[in-house]
């Protein structure tokens, strides 16, 4: 973050996002208790803000959408906590209900996982959410107009390596940082450097991969 602000850029949520300025927009999908505890305090040092996705069924409580080995569940942030990040200017966006494939739902459980999701997190950070970010980044087009009919403008994705279908709304494109990313690797990043379509075929093998409950399904096969 201090290399990004010495280089000159500053940091926006995606509602407040001027493509005009050098704007680096940072995103956490989940809302882990971690993103309060490491990531504020260091955004804070830059006086950066940040957009949170936040799964509404699990403000508050561990991690139990996921496979984990050894049940190694980790927690949640709580409203208040969500409330304190909302207070110092971040967006608290939708990243769901329960944190589900929603293309392989049906229509009313999809609709119900993007409006319910959105009412709850408004009702508890008493503003409009208009940004909705899918769980896996799993999504197509019957899913980008449910989207916009639950009220939401904008859907932010992992980076496509193809063209982009057409949408009333804004697509918001991602690409990953994880902890094996050196320095030099995360700038290439930003700065859409040759490396970038490895970065994004890496990503998407880490969103087919990160369903955990695919691997706890797969591991439950009876032996042949």
């Amino acid at each position: 973050m201090h290399a990004l602000k010495r280089l000159g850029f500053s940091f926006s949520t995606i509602k407040d996002h001027d493509p005009l300025q050098n704007e680096v927009l940072i995103t956490f999908d989940d809302g882990y208790s971690s993103i309060k505890t490491y990531a504020a305090p260091i955004l804070e040092e830059v006086g950066g803000v940040a957009t949170v996705f936040a799964i509404s069924d699990y403000v508050g409580l561990k991690n139990s959408w996921d496979y984990f080995p050894e049940d190694k569940q980790v927690d949640h942030m709580s409203w208040s906590d969500l409330r304190e990040l909302h207070n110092l200017g971040w967006e608290i966006g939708s990243h769901g209900r329960s944190h589900r494939r929603l293309i392989n739902m049906n229509i009313q459980s999809i609709m119900d996982e993007l409006v319910t999701s959105r009412k709850q997190i408004e009702d508890q950070m008493g503003s409009q959410v208009t940004t909705f970010c899918p769980p896996f980044n799993a999504w197509n087009s019957d899913l980008l107009v449910m989207i916009e009919d639950a009220g939401y403008t904008r859907i932010a994705i992992s980076y496509p390596l193809s063209g982009l279908p057409k949408w009333k709304g804004e697509f918001i494109p991602r690409l990953g940082v994880y902890l094996h990313d050196a320095l030099p690797l995360f700038l290439a990043k930003i700065m859409a450097g040759p490396l970038a379509p490895l970065e994004v075929l890496q990503q998407q093998l880490i969103n087919l991969v990160g369903d955990g409950n695919i691997l706890e399904n797969w591991l439950k096969q009876p032996a042949k």
